[in-house]
């Protein structure tokens, strides 16, 4: 029985009136989408088995929808990524792999989750994981100077990326190559969202919720917003939440736990216990 079915895009209004075929990018470029996937399944499959579950990922190159999708059947998981998506304009390989980090992050992302099921995390929580824990370990021990080497960086990230992390280690280098992604996502949640204003790292969402998102996509800024948090937190990527979707702390960085960076913002997310 399908328990459910996540998709990154399907809340913006463009959605179903775009389609990128498979002539718009070249050989090349499907070899990259395979490697890319080839990444995600050497760097979880393993953890995914340890929890008693197979990861099963379907690769549809050939279909032009912009598109993304996640859910468990038993004890599968599986995720469905389509070409289309990674053919799109504004998406770069980088911001590619924290789609299908943002997948993953349904299936084993931890809590909050979607209300009343509780059989996945939440659209919030997925974009955390995948900066927080997914994005690191898919990209750890690349040679990350290749980038972010030319490219413009943007002075905030500078500045959090350092108080983050020491100056020039992997985990800096990961925290600013995060945020190039993310301004790629920017750019596309403002294309696909047909937004007035493009989202950035230094305009954050001033809204402060009082109940937890637990359904439905946070706004474009918030979201941005919670992948910028994710890439500043210090926890481990090792550090996951045990697949339970229960746990609401471990993992995560918490403002009760001292934690005044890289926590989930408030645009979506009110800090509570866990059970």
């Amino acid at each position: 029985m399908k328990l459910a079915s996540l998709c990154l895009y399907s809340s913006l209004s463009l959605l179903n009136s775009i389609e990128i075929p498979v002539t718009a990018k070249t050989y090349e470029s499907e070899k990259k989408f395979h490697k890319t996937i080839d990444q995600l399944e050497n760097s979880f499959s393993g953890e995914i088995n340890a929890y008693g579950a197979e990861l099963r990922v379907v690769r549809d190159w050939e279909n032009s929808e912009l598109n993304a999708q996640a859910f468990r059947s038993g004890k599968e998981f599986f995720i469905k990524l389509y070409g289309g998506l990674f053919r799109y304009e504004t998406i770069t390989p980088d911001a590619y792999r924290l789609i299908i980090c943002h997948e993953l992050g349904h299936l084993i992302g931890g809590a909050p989750t979607f209300k009343p099921r509780n059989d996945g995390s939440s659209e919030g929580q997925a974009d955390y994981f995948s900066t927080a824990k997914c994005f690191r370990k898919l990209i750890r021990g690349e040679d990350h100077s290749r980038g972010i080497e030319r490219k413009p960086i943007h002075p905030m990230a500078l500045g959090k990326c350092e108080e983050s992390f020491p100056l020039k280690s992997e985990d800096y280098q990961i925290c600013l190559r995060t945020s190039l992604a993310t301004e790629s996502l920017a750019r596309t949640f403002k294309s696909l969202g047909e937004l007035d204003t493009l989202p950035q790292l230094d305009t954050p969402d001033p809204y402060i919720r009082t109940f937890t998102l637990f359904n439905g996509y946070p706004n474009a800024q918030c979201r941005v917003d919670t992948l910028f948090a994710g890439s500043l937190c210090t926890k481990a990527e090792s550090e996951l939440n045990d697949f339970d979707l229960q746990n609401y702390h471990q993992g995560n960085c918490n403002q009760d736990e001292g934690y005044s960076e890289g926590v989930r913002p408030a645009c979506w997310y009110v800090s509570r216990s866990d059970p």
